[in-house]
């Protein structure tokens, strides 16, 4: 019963930190948008109450046994990295277009360190 209680704060956690920040970005693109329906502030206040849980309470994953016939597709990975890179990279150049040149290099820098730190963390989990 307590595994199911982690479980459920730690899969809840996780959703509702991926929902603040999916909202928060909107709240940046366009301002107005989500606080008119909801304060974010109270949903941050949910989001820290569930870590905080989430860390006093920690959910253990099975270790899940060897399929030999079970097949990675890293090709996947890598393509979604490189486009979370791109869509990363042209939001920072909206939100910095006042800046003339400077927010294309901004905005390429900021994209390529998106994509090389996501390719490391791939890299590093495929060794694990």
């Amino acid at each position: 019963m307590k595994e199911s209680a982690r479980e459920l704060i730690n899969y809840t956690f996780q959703a509702v930190l991926v929902s603040y920040l999916l909202l928060l970005l909107l709240e940046e693109i366009k301002r107005g948008f989500v606080s008119k329906y909801l304060n974010l502030n109270y949903a941050l206040v949910l989001v820290v109450v569930l870590g905080v849980l989430t860390v006093i309470l920690p959910y253990q994953k099975p270790k899940e046994q060897f399929d030999p016939f079970k097949k990675e597709n890293k090709t996947f990975d890598y393509l979604f990295t490189i486009s979370l890179g791109i869509i990363g990279a042209l939001i920072i150049f909206y939100k910095t277009k006042e800046l003339k040149w400077l927010s294309y290099v901004i905005s390429i820098v900021a994209g390529i360190l998106i994509i090389l730190l996501s390719i490391l963390v791939l890299e590093e989990n495929e060794q694990n």
